[in-house]
């Protein structure tokens, strides 16, 4: 059975369950997903590759559920809905190059240091679906002069330049605005509030230049949602109460 996510590895599955499956993979990670999220899986699942491979980077393991509010109070640190995972996919071509450059950045270690660049459809270091955006992200690299030592074929070896480290590392600070700009809404709502979310929160998150995400949670325990304690390394946070309810706004990668 291959990768349920870039279908181009024979993975390992580790203790499989009637209710989930542990899965490690040489080109997104190591992950677990329920059963049910599984047959859910739909064309765009590619993105959840990224996902894993930026996550696993972060020390986290995801474990993946169908929808965000299917996941249960007592669910691992890392949990995350398949649908808030890819929301979290940066819509734009200038977010996706921003993010592959960050992945390359981190999967720097030393000046100088080659990065291979693999054959698989999907990699997700670039945040690409097939060979043919590979090819795209590497050739605004060149462009850039943000990478050297890539010529034209797959798979090859490129590094990030003085540049390329300079650009992410500004990316980093914030220098060039919000990195990225999905914005995360943890708090329990009633559904007699989807109208106040839709007309008011949301509407005023988007007129600030945010792409707004709602994450609900029936219970906090005392900790935020787990997708938000997974998308560390944000920049800005924001708290306010909102029609009595706490809400924690959080911009993050």
């Amino acid at each position: 059975m291959k990768c349920p996510f870039c279908h181009s590895q024979e993975p390992n599955h580790r203790n499989p369950t009637a209710n989930s499956s542990r899965v490690e993979c040489e080109n997104c990670g190591e992950y677990s997903i329920t059963a049910e999220a599984l047959l859910l899986l739909k064309d765009d699942s590619w993105k959840l590759s990224s996902y894993v491979a930026e996550q696993n980077r972060r020390g986290f393991t995801p474990l993946f559920y169908s929808t965000q509010v299917s996941i249960p109070k007592d669910a691992p640190i890392g949990s995350v809905g398949v649908d808030a995972a890819i929301q979290s996919f940066p819509r734009s071509v200038t977010d996706r190059l921003d993010r592959a450059l960050l992945n390359l950045a981190a999967a720097t270690h030393y000046l100088g240091q080659t990065i291979r660049i693999a054959v698989e459809d999907v990699n997700p270091l670039l945040l690409s679906q097939n060979t043919s955006e590979v090819v795209f992200v590497l050739r605004q690299f060149l462009k850039e002069d943000y990478v050297s030592g890539w010529s034209s074929g797959l798979p090859g070896e490129l590094s990030l330049t003085a540049k390329g480290l300079n650009r992410a590392a500004d990316l980093q600070r914030g220098l060039f605005g919000p990195f990225n700009k999905q914005v995360f809404v943890a708090l329990s709502f009633d559904m007699s509030l989807d109208i106040a979310w839709a007309d008011g929160l949301k509407l005023g998150i988007e007129d600030c230049g945010y792409t707004a995400l709602r994450v609900d949670a029936k219970e906090h325990n005392e900790k935020i949602c787990d997708v938000i304690v997974a998308s560390k390394g944000s920049n800005r946070t924001f708290a306010l109460f909102f029609m009595g309810v706490f809400v924690l706004l959080k911009s993050g990668s």
